[in-house]
């Protein structure tokens, strides 16, 4: 786990320094509005391209069974309905006072949600996705995958997922959450201690487990490595034994004043706990806190 720790806060600090394009899947919606806003934030300080994604469906497999005729008026419409809404956002943006030098390029794609930014990504070598946080689950039950699992599962690149009530307030304590249990050989990362502009932030590194044991050898080295790693950095070790992780995630970021969870894409592990399928109901995260799943693909 150190090695994905030290890897999602490496490219998280890169991350924050080149991002140059940026994909932001939008269904017009306030909660899309809301992570538009949140990334202008989070970027104002770097000149970006951001790429405002509307897709025609949502999910890989929706039924398509209707006749022909009836698909090719939707389309029209949904394709009409969807410039107005675009011209709409545009104008809307151009309003705000963090818009800075920004290039915004809005884009229709009548594929579904996953194909649609997978071509993005592609052919327009994206940095960062961003999501407005739509549908995940409540007391895990859900009849489909919410867009941002689909995206993270399913596509190679780093994803940033803005609750429709997160704000952005610096970036004074970042939250990463580890049980040590994992190792990953690799090129030694580079160290982030000059890294500029995020130099102040702390690093709150979080223990999860569901019951109380004592650390093995493997993860009282990684923990150590951790440490030494970032030796020159604001940081702290933190841990939380709980059944429910997302509870203890909970608690954390309260405890904490914790502004971002950041966590390697690959940890889904993890994600399912606490992102995709949390068993708790009123996560008062879910509609405030921004996870960040970092990619290593991007770098």
């Amino acid at each position: 786990m150190s090695f994905l720790i030290n890897t999602a806060y490496y490219m998280f600090a890169v991350i924050l320094r080149i991002m140059k394009n940026v994909l932001i899947l939008t269904d017009f919606s306030k909660k899309s509005w809301n992570s538009i806003e949140y990334v202008l934030e989070l970027l104002q300080n770097t000149q970006c391209s951001f790429h405002l994604l509307h897709a025609g469906k949502r999910y890989e497999n929706e039924i398509e069974d209707e006749i022909h005729d009836q698909l090719e008026l939707v389309k029209v419409y949904s394709k009409r309905d969807s410039k107005r809404a675009f011209d709409k956002l545009i104008q809307k943006i151009n309003l705000l006072s963090i818009k800075g030098d920004h290039t915004f390029i809005p884009i229709i794609d009548d594929n579904n949600i996953v194909e649609a930014t997978r071509n993005q990504v592609r052919n327009k070598k994206i940095d960062l996705i961003v999501i407005g946080a739509d549908d995940m689950t409540i007391n895990g039950k859900k009849n489909k995958k919410s867009i941002s699992e689909e995206v993270i599962t399913k596509v190679k690149c780093s994803v940033l997922i803005v609750p429709e009530d997160a704000c952005f307030n610096r970036l004074n304590e970042i939250g990463f959450p580890t049980d040590y249990t994992n190792f990953y050989e690799g090129k030694l990362l580079q160290d982030l201690t000059n890294r500029d502009c995020y130099s102040n932030s702390s690093i709150r590194f979080l223990y999860l487990s569901k019951e109380i044991y004592k650390l093995s050898k493997e993860q009282t080295w990684n923990k150590e490595t951790l440490h030494d790693y970032f030796i020159n950095k604001n940081h702290s070790f933190n841990s939380k034994v709980n059944k429910n992780l997302e509870e203890s995630i909970e608690e954390f970021i309260k405890e904490k004043k914790v502004n971002i969870i950041v966590l390697a894409a690959k940890n889904l592990n993890l994600l399912e706990q606490i992102l995709f399928r949390p068993k708790k109901e009123n996560l008062e995260y879910y509609s405030k806190t921004p996870f960040l799943a970092m990619h290593q693909s991007n770098f």
